[in-house]
């Protein structure tokens, strides 16, 4: 039974790469905490103080996890989830970052291990949690992405007619 109703707050931070394209900071869980070794983006309860607006929490976030002063950029949305044995609902804002001067380098928490720049959905997808794949989405260019449809000129009818012709041939 859910007990508590509480906000956080999460931080894609894009970062310019040499080449002009851009990569957004993953950091990993410790051995130790709670989803251990998951990699995700900065994130934690707006509660310091109690009622914390979201962007202010993002900021204060990152700085603890990451040691990074960044500004937020734009609102990308929202997700939910429960925690805590099913007791604590969780509306989390996530916002688009950039970090304040590029030069910074990155001094994790003892809640994080391991840090990744990641510039392709691709290798982000291997890595984060499920929820936080479709706003990563909005940040990196889909041309990186590992899988990739093929495009033809046919049209969905012209598809179907397609495979069936080929599945009569088949057989």
């Amino acid at each position: 039974m859910i007990k508590k109703y509480i906000n956080a707050a999460a931080a894609i931070i894009v970062r310019e790469n040499e080449d002009g394209s851009d990569s957004i900071l993953l950091i990993r869980r410790a051995p130790d905490d709670h989803w251990p070794l998951h990699y995700e983006f900065p994130r934690g309860k707006c509660d310091k103080p109690i009622g914390e607006e979201p962007s202010p929490c993002a900021i204060r976030e990152v700085k603890e996890e990451t040691g990074l002063d960044i500004e937020v950029r734009e609102h990308l949305g929202t997700y939910q989830y429960v925690a805590d044995h099913g007791t604590r609902h969780t509306t989390c804002h996530v916002f688009k970052c950039s970090m304040k001067n590029n030069n910074q380098k990155v001094k994790l928490s003892k809640e994080h291990s391991e840090y990744q720049w990641v510039s392709e959905m691709g290798m982000a997808n291997l890595l984060i949690l499920p929820d936080q794949k479709k706003f990563l989405e909005k940040v990196l260019s889909q041309d990186n992405m590992i899988v990739s449809n093929p495009t033809n000129n046919f049209t969905p009818g012209e598809k179907v007619m397609e495979a069936y012709l080929e599945y009569l041939c088949s057989i």
